[in-house]
């Protein structure tokens, strides 16, 4: 059983973040796992080989079962995953910008959306997706990806753009966002700027700097359980705690303390992986 991230090999990093690991085996007796999903700016190919997973979302009651492999633009609203007791994943988390490359299509049609990868790329990914499900490794998996991701990277024109850069300046201080400034940055008008942000990104720059507000946030309470919540807002660039629950409820569908204690019964938490 493992719960890891790894990272790509140097040529790759331009395109790629990390990749995700996680296998599990619980008794088949036991009830599926559920794994809250708030909110996120993340963009990823994701390959479920063994087991599957069933999204709730607790806002209409809806429930889909996921492909098993399948192209994820930005959640802009929560889910549950409920996931088989023997599960294994492979997720291929992409820098900001480099789905919409790798794929060379715009991200709008992406936003909440997991979609059969399938339907998108060659029929290459089939085959990798059976390769992989049948590696006698983690680590040839991780090679299996890597040589698939880099012929098809090496087939793109591709030229870089500021709104990369843009993203990460936004997902690493989301709390002082400026539009004005970061389209200067960019050397684009405003309409311009957030036009080529959308096609890249899926979302606008200023909602994709409130959810990673959000979730800059949450994620500073989780890995810091004793800091207190009002300091955390302010830290984050909200004016107050308020505001903070507000999103909250809009992106987690809950109040921050209650997203905590559902994250904590998280397979990979029982597990003691993370």
């Amino acid at each position: 059983m493992i719960y890891k991230s790894i990272q790509p090999s140097l040529h790759l990093q331009g395109f790629v973040k990390d990749y995700l690991l996680f296998h599990f085996e619980f008794d088949n007796n036991s009830p599926m796992s559920v794994k809250p999903f708030p909110a996120n700016t993340h963009h990823s190919l994701v390959f479920y080989l063994r087991g599957c997973v069933t999204a709730f979302d607790p806002s209409t009651g809806a429930s889909k079962v996921y492909p098993k492999t399948s192209i994820n633009g930005s959640q802009i609203s929560r889910l549950d995953f409920h996931l088989s007791p023997h599960y294994l994943m492979f997720s291929v988390n992409f820098q900001p910008s480099g789905l919409t490359k790798f794929l060379n299509l715009p991200l709008t049609e992406f936003v909440d959306e997991r979609i059969d990868a399938e339907a998108i790329l060659n029929p290459g990914i089939h085959q990798l997706h059976e390769q992989m499900a049948n590696a006698s490794s983690y680590a040839s998996m991780v090679q299996m990806v890597e040589m698939y991701l880099w012929k098809r990277i090496q087939n793109l024109k591709t030229d870089y753009h500021p709104i990369e850069k843009v993203a990460q300046i936004i997902a690493a201080q989301p709390g002082k966002f400026d539009v004005k400034k970061l389209a200067n940055f960019a050397c684009l008008s405003i309409s311009q700027f957030e036009r080529k942000f959308m096609q890249q990104m899926g979302i606008t720059p200023k909602f994709y700097a409130r959810i990673n507000r959000f979730y800059q946030a949450y994620q500073i309470k989780d890995s810091n359980p004793t800091a207190d919540w009002l300091s955390i807002a302010l830290e984050t660039g909200y004016y107050d705690y308020q505001h903070l629950v507000k999103d909250f409820k809009q992106f987690s569908a809950t109040s921050p303390h209650s997203l905590l204690e559902a994250q904590a019964k998280a397979p990979e938490r029982i597990l003691g992986f993370a």
